[in-house]
């Protein structure tokens, strides 16, 4: 038994169990508020600081892409040829000793000597045309009139008339009789039996028989010149007729001029030289639609011929006249920039 007693209030060990337990109860607090609070707090210092947001502004930022404006686009002013044959105009014109070429006009001219019939030769002169308006295709008639008998030197009409290239026409002032027009001006409304050659204003170029056409039918068409001379070369498919409605005169080997024609817009003038020993002796009507159906035209009309036949370029002779530069005709075909309005 023992005889010890204590003093009032807890023994030791009840205390260390009390501070056992409020030590452990404060490391629990203190866990709990730094994952709660301190935690966050020192997460917080090590992120930086947000920029602030700009402010709305109409004015446009470096990194804001501005559309340009679409630029108008240039209207297109060519004509329909110009358009079609571009490769063959120029913007500024191009002069060469057989060539000229414009916005307007092309002209490209080549010479060509060849055998045929009966040992004759022949020297031929092809001028390949290309135009921006038919207007560009005009007549001039002598002394700039519509006159019976009025002739003139082929240069002084090709100076008068502004032309890059001219060929002798049709004879019309020797014609009393005939269907005739020049640029759109009416001179003769006869029907005749001998073939025509109509040139309209949309640039078409045809050959008529007397039993093809009235006169009335092709003015109701618009045409711009009226030649009457021939024959006509080339049948419908563009081939050498079996026969020709011609003169037996027209029919001997002579020089010749004629159009061809390709395409509205698209023409040729051929010049032969002939009647000059040693050089060139002329061609048939057979032999001179052979060319054209070499040309691979659709259509060809025989001119006046013999000594009127010739070929200026430039103002200057081309074609090598039969006799001479001085013979005076009637009318020429020209190829201006100005056109006949």
């Amino acid at each position: 038994m023992d005889t010890h007693s204590h003093g009032p209030g807890p023994s030791p060990a009840v205390w260390k169990v009390v501070l056992a337990d409020i030590g452990l109860t404060l490391l629990i607090l203190a866990v709990f508020f730094f994952f709660q609070l301190a935690l966050p707090i020192l997460r917080a210092r090590s992120v930086p600081a947000a920029e602030p947001a700009p402010e709305p502004t109409s004015e446009p930022t470096a990194m804001e892409v501005v559309p340009e404006a679409t630029p108008e686009p240039t209207p297109d002013t060519r004509t329909p040829w110009q358009i079609r044959f571009a490769e063959h105009f120029s913007d500024e014109p191009v002069l060469t000793d057989h060539s000229y070429q414009s916005a307007q006009v092309s002209i490209d001219i080549q010479t060509f000597r060849k055998d045929v019939s009966n040992g004759r030769k022949a020297v031929y002169h092809v001028a390949d045309i290309y135009l921006a308006s038919p207007e560009q295709f005009s007549t001039y008639t002598a002394n700039n009139e519509l006159k019976y008998f009025s002739v003139q030197n082929v240069d002084e009409m090709d100076l008068a008339a502004h032309a890059i290239l001219s060929v002798s026409g049709d004879c019309y002032s020797y014609q009393p009789y005939g269907f005739l027009l020049r640029n759109g001006q009416l001179y003769l409304t006869n029907q005749t039996y001998g073939d025509i050659c109509v040139l309209y204003r949309d640039g078409r170029l045809a050959t008529y028989t007397g039993g093809e056409y009235t006169v009335d039918g092709i003015l109701a068409e618009d045409p711009a010149q009226v030649w009457s001379f021939g024959p006509s070369l080339l049948d419908a498919e563009g081939h050498v007729k079996p026969g020709y409605n011609t003169s037996a005169a027209v029919g001997y080997p002579n020089p010749r001029c004629a159009i061809g024609y390709y395409e509205p817009g698209h023409y040729c003038f051929v010049v032969v030289d002939g009647r000059q020993t040693d050089y060139s002796d002329g061609m048939l009507i057979a032999e001179l639609a052979q060319v054209f159906e070499e040309l691979g035209c659709v259509c060809a009309y025989n001119l006046d011929g013999g000594g009127t036949a010739v070929m200026y370029f430039n103002h200057q002779p081309f074609s090598r006249q039969s006799n001479g530069a001085d013979r005076q005709i009637g009318d020429i075909l020209v190829i201006t920039e100005e056109g006949f309005q």
